[in-house]
């Protein structure tokens, strides 16, 4: 098992290039979903909750988010989110909008966590503290 879920300087790069390509896109499949103008509320709202859960439901000392846990959970479960928020992003901007940018962004969320195994492996033996 990993000791820890640092990530080489290059890769936290890419990793965070894949994240606001996730918050953009799903601003734009927001905008895309409806031309009522709830449009508005969906293109900021959709991102602005993406970037609630991703930032508030953590590992506690996760590296990757220097090591802070507003809200602890298991490493399976934040797995779960990371995944979700970026091939969610991927398949909602892909089916509503055009599908070359969702392609981009799945294949490249694919390459992350191809290259990071040992940060996965980390996250997945992660168990929240009681009380936390």
């Amino acid at each position: 098992m990993a000791a820890t879920s640092e990530l080489a300087p290059a890769q936290a790069a890419f990793r965070f290039l894949i994240e606001v390509a996730a918050i953009v896109l799903w601003g734009v499949a927001g905008w895309h979903t409806t031309d009522a103008p709830a449009r508005w509320i969906l293109a900021v709202g959709l991102p602005l909750a993406g970037s609630a859960v991703w930032g508030t439901f953590r590992v506690p000392g996760d590296a990757s988010a220097s090591g802070e846990a507003p809200r602890a959970v298991s490493g399976a479960v934040r797995l779960t989110i990371e995944l979700l928020l970026l091939l969610g992003a991927a398949t909602a901007s892909a089916m509503l909008w055009r599908p070359l940018p969702g392609i981009v962004l799945g294949v490249a969320t694919t390459a992350h966590y191809a290259m990071t195994n040992a940060r996965i492996r980390w996250l997945l033996a992660q168990r929240p503290t009681p009380g936390r």
